[in-house]
């Protein structure tokens, strides 16, 4: 990483935080108490079908972050409805994962993330995600790390649309060559950060990239 970084953005959902127990875990257990009876593990193979398709056709934008969710819950259990009301089982979805308790922060995230802030870095999230994850941060007594937490559905655009780092750079006060992020989706993440000017590290396995790191310990290497 070159002498000029000064800021470094955080994804959350798949980086900085991860579901616990998991998706299918949490949402099998809530569909049944609703008399939907499914299994965790097709639950969650379903999830990340739908959920992916979900973003690459719809934005979760400004005012549309229920409605977004909304639909892929209801995608995720319709075959298995059989005349059940889904949108209960929704609602109780869409308040558990405003929750911390079913989030876990990645390992030695805060750790780290409090020695790079005493060593001048200044943080902010950066994030494809809903209002929720204000609560998720605070419930977890971490969002006093960060100056900013960007959060797409509330400026509208997503990554990896350039606006959305150009927002950043706006509010920041900071050049393009002043920023490290650090994500889990290629795309999104690390292409869509060096597309914007910034650099990146992409987060996670598989190792597909040289700019790439395992756990959160290994950023003190890339910001001395």
């Amino acid at each position: 990483m070159t002498d000029s970084i000064k800021i470094l953005t955080v994804d959350a959902a798949g980086t900085l935080i991860q579901p616990c127990p998991s998706v299918g875990a949490v949402y099998g257990k809530t569909a049944r108490k609703y008399n939907i009876d499914v299994k965790d593990e097709e639950v969650e193979q379903r999830f990340y079908e739908i959920f992916g398709k979900a973003q690459k056709n719809k934005k979760i934008t400004m005012g549309e972050e229920k409605d977004f969710w909304r639909e892929v819950v209801k995608q995720v259990f319709q075959p298995f409805a059989k005349g059940n009301d889904i949108d209960p089982v929704f609602e109780v979805l869409w308040d558990l994962f405003a929750e911390g308790k079913h989030w876990r922060i990645a390992h030695s995230a805060e750790s780290t993330l409090r020695t790079l802030k005493e060593r001048g870095y200044r943080l902010a999230v950066l994030s494809n995600n809903d209002s929720r994850l204000r609560s998720v941060l605070n419930d977890h007594g971490i969002t006093s790390l960060f100056e900013e937490l960007f959060i797409s559905s509330e400026l509208g655009v997503e990554k990896p649309d350039a606006a959305i780092f150009q927002a950043v750079e706006k509010r920041m006060q900071e050049s393009p060559s002043s920023f490290l992020h650090l994500g889990d989706s290629y795309s999104r993440d690390f292409e869509g950060a060096r597309n914007a000017g910034w650099s990146a590290l992409l987060y996670g396995k598989p190792v597909i990239e040289s700019d790439q790191i395992l756990s959160f310990p290994e950023l003190l290497d890339h910001m001395p």
